[in-house]
């Protein structure tokens, strides 16, 4: 068969082949080069996006270093407008700002045109990444502020500010992103814990022999009810227990509710190996142990001046009487009547001895009582305050607050130090004595551990003894707490570490969750990023 028409087929199929060759190739050369603009412009946006994070980050350590930012005082808070979001300048109203955009720190609306310049120089800045030049800064609006009395510090303000960091690279092709965040430092209750360390080692807590914890409501008990089980008050749980280290139980431990740390694990615990939990005998926790985030940060509450007076030992039959001279030589005196009225400030009744600031602050000596001593606080509504050098009870004696209603308030603030300045190594000692329960108030519960609240800001050692028929509340974040005796102890504690081996039920009163409250620790509470 002739097939002379069929010449030059194999040029054609060879030319169609090296066009789809062609296209091939260069649909390839096209992807690779797709694929390097994209790996460039990711690698561009990450640098430009990690700049907005530098900003943010910058801007948030500005605000929450105390070195760098001073926080309002109650006197400067007239120039803001904070019952709306964001806080609003009072002199233009409009949101209160701290910009870094440029030299000029355009845009910021700070009532302080220090802390303005402050922040203009601190939040922003460059780096260099290869040939490119990586640029970030950031503003800062203020969204809320908040004043409240912190537990054992006076009036506090804080603050709830949202930052906006720009990054961005120049080059050969320019990139920007801006990161948003929001950093808060909340209000927390003081005493959310029926126990709690501050201590980040082992044995931070420690319970032993027949000890438990639980809570009770004390707004459903009126007198001196004791809360149990029958009458609704007592639950075997809620009774939660937290520290920034280890929680070492043994023997017939109960704890009726959760551990809060930030370890994790349960067995032995070391130095080099803090364990969240160290368990043995029949010790157990009820409910989970959760997680936190991060250390708790408890402020140490205002250390007051000491009293210049010498130490006093109080006795209802010794060679030392029980006098109000003893106590401060310009206590005006009354009857008890006129003590609890607040027209006198100090009267001796047998063994008791009644005081009241009648609305300021009593700076009283060291005190130590031998024998049978009944010490009576009177309280009010704005927290009747008494600073002692130090208290060590003993002889069977007691503190207790006197009150006509419930909502008032017996601080008893410890200053540590003796009339010269030395440090004392046990400035509260209830060794032979307790705290005692509140009269005066029949519709009163004598378990509202809001009545009678012990403060101390230092390093000295407490030993406390309980009473299973009152109540109170410790806030020491600094101290070692050991519980003496078996009376059970109501309210709530906090120290740096907390022995319990002595077998006292610790009770936590559950109302502690809506009063006594402190700043929290700061957190970003969103965080969101786009590119321009």
């Amino acid at each position: 068969m002739h097939t002379h028409h069929e010449r030059g087929i194999a040029l054609v199929l060879a030319l169609f082949l090296m066009t789809a060759l062609s296209v091939l190739g260069a649909s390839l050369m096209f992807l690779s080069q797709t694929e390097t603009y994209a790996s460039m412009n990711y690698r561009m946006m990450s640098q430009a996006r990690y700049a907005g994070e530098a900003g943010v980050q910058k801007a948030g350590n500005f605000l929450l270093d105390s070195t760098q930012y001073t926080l309002p005082t109650t006197a400067q808070l007239a120039d803001y407008k904070y019952d709306v979001s964001p806080v609003l300048r009072t002199s233009n109203l409009q949101p209160v700002v701290l910009s870094a955009k440029d030299a000029a720190c355009t845009g910021s609306n700070y009532p302080d045109a220090a802390m303005q310049t402050a922040f203009c120089a601190a939040a922003k800045g460059a780096l260099a990444a290869g040939n490119a030049s990586i640029s970030y800064n950031s503003t800062a609006t203020l969204l809320a502020m908040q004043k409240f009395t912190s537990y054992g510090a006076g009036e506090v303000v804080v603050q709830t500010w949202q930052i906006t960091g720009d990054g961005s690279l120049s080059g050969t092709r320019n990139a920007t992103v801006e990161v948003v965040a929001t950093i808060e430092t909340p209000k927390v209750p003081a005493n959310s814990f029926a126990a709690f360390g501050t201590d980040s080692g082992c044995g931070a807590l420690t319970f032993g022999g027949n000890v438990k914890t639980n809570s009770y409501d004390p707004s459903t008990l009126s007198g001196s009810t004791a809360p149990t089980t029958a009458n609704g008050a007592l639950s075997n749980d809620g009774g939660d227990v937290g520290t920034n280290g280890n929680l070492t139980i043994s023997g017939h431990v109960d704890v009726y509710g959760k551990l809060y740390t930030p370890r994790t694990g349960v067995g032995n615990c070391t130095t080099g190996n803090v364990t969240a939990l160290t368990e043995s005998g029949a010790a157990t926790v009820s409910d989970s142990l959760v997680q936190l985030p991060s250390p708790v940060a408890y402020p140490a509450p205002t250390i007051p001046t000491q009293s210049a007076l010498p130490a006093v030992s109080l006795s209802s039959a010794g060679t030392t009487a029980v006098t109000c001279a003893l106590l401060g030589p310009t206590l005006t005196q009354g009857t008890q009547a006129e003590v609890q009225a607040g027209t006198a400030q100090c009267n001796v009744t047998g063994s008791t001895i009644t005081l009241n600031g009648t609305g300021s602050t009593l700076s009283l000596p060291s005190l130590t009582t031998t024998a049978q001593v009944n010490i009576v606080l009177v309280a009010s509504t704005s927290a009747a305050q008494y600073d002692f050098n130090s208290i060590s009870l003993g002889g069977q004696s007691t503190i207790g607050p006197y009150a006509t209603a419930a909502g008032q308030t017996v601080v008893v603030d410890v200053v540590g130090k003796d009339n010269t300045g030395t440090d004392i190594a046990t400035p509260i000692d209830f060794t032979g004595g307790s705290y005692a329960a509140v009269t005066g108030c029949a519709t009163c519960s004598a378990y509202d551990a809001n009545f009678l609240q012990i403060i101390y800001g230092g390093t000295g050692n407490i030993i406390m003894s309980g009473n299973s028929a009152a109540s109170a509340v410790v806030y020491a974040p600094n101290s070692a707490i050991t519980l003496h005796g078996t009376s059970d102890i109501y309210g709530s504690m906090l120290g740096k570490t907390i022995d319990d081996t002595s077998g006292a039920n610790i009770h936590y009163d559950s109302n502690l969750q809506n009063t006594l409250f402190v700043p929290g620790n700061p957190v970003i509470g969103t965080f969101t990023w786009k590119r321009y």
